[in-house]
């Protein structure tokens, strides 16, 4: 999950402007942010991460910790630069805390998460629901399944990555939703061969997007958006993938490719029917 202004796959948001996350990273970074409002929490610090955990997650710290560190390097390692700023890892000892610090955050106060709603990352911070937390407090996560928490930082690294390098000082990027969801997901590591396949047997079928809007949309939304990332990777090189971070609407994307929307899709198409291999 991603600090923009959307529902599909994430947090809702409120349709407003007030998510000026950028603005919230001296308060997260000098006190803390809103959730270290109490004396609870302790910090660990390596590899270039700080975290933030309670003594409920004192015995999974240090695992989360290498998680986010493992992150921190493969993002890096994608975009070929570090971290322009620092950032904290939150992690909430359930969801009662975690809910309330989303909905200070993002001005939401009726906000209520889905239960597969488990992390968020922004520029100043991840926020993330203890993984220990997740077979009691969480659905669509399993807490045993390491690989699959190291991915869910690691694609939420990628926001924090995004959000920092972005002009949108509130990292409003609703009108490319798919392409900030789909890169998190193709340099997260999670476009595995089940998503990519599953993504082009919808395809097959005629029940892919129509349009680049519809991409992260619908059950099937990661292979999609991931694999249409993985397209214009790959056709486009990733020197063009980097600078397409600097874009906020679609039709920056499309002049930078410098193709239509019907042509990236048809591109991409082809690249499924061909089995997604780069």
């Amino acid at each position: 999950m991603r600090g923009t202004r959307r529902c599909p796959g994430h947090p809702c948001r409120p349709s407003a402007p007030v998510l000026a996350f950028a603005a919230l990273i001296p308060a997260l970074l000098a006190a803390g942010g809103a959730e270290a409002a109490g004396p609870a929490w302790q910090t660990l610090e390596r590899d270039g991460v700080t975290l933030r955990y309670t003594p409920a997650d004192s015995a999974t710290a240090a695992a989360v910790l290498d998680a986010a560190g493992s992150g921190r390097k493969s993002v890096e390692a994608f975009f070929g630069k570090p971290f322009p700023k620092p950032f904290v890892v939150s992690v909430f000892p359930g969801r009662a805390e975690l809910t309330d610090f989303w909905r200070e955050e993002w001005k939401a106060p009726g906000f209520t998460p889905e239960c597969w709603m488990v992390a968020s990352g922004s520029a100043g911070t991840l926020s993330l629901l203890s993984p220990r937390a997740f077979s009691t407090e969480a659905c669509d996560h399993d807490p045993s399944d390491a690989r699959a928490t190291r991915l869910l930082l690691a694609h939420e690294l990628v926001h924090v990555y995004h959000s920092q390098v972005s002009p949108s000082a509130d990292f409003d990027l609703e009108e490319i939703a798919w392409f900030a969801e789909g890169l998190a997901t193709f340099a997260s590591g999670q476009l595995d061969a089940g998503r990519l396949g599953r993504a082009r047997e919808a395809v097959a079928r005629g029940q892919g997007p129509k349009r680049l809007s519809e991409a992260w949309s619908g059950k099937e939304r990661y292979g999609f958006a991931g694999s249409l990332v993985a397209y214009l990777d790959g056709r486009f090189g990733r020197a063009t993938t980097v600078a397409l971070l600097a874009e906020t609407t679609a039709a920056g994307v499309l002049g930078r490719l410098g193709v239509s929307e019907e042509q990236l899709l048809d591109g991409w198409r082809r690249f499924l029917a061909a089995g997604g291999a780069r």
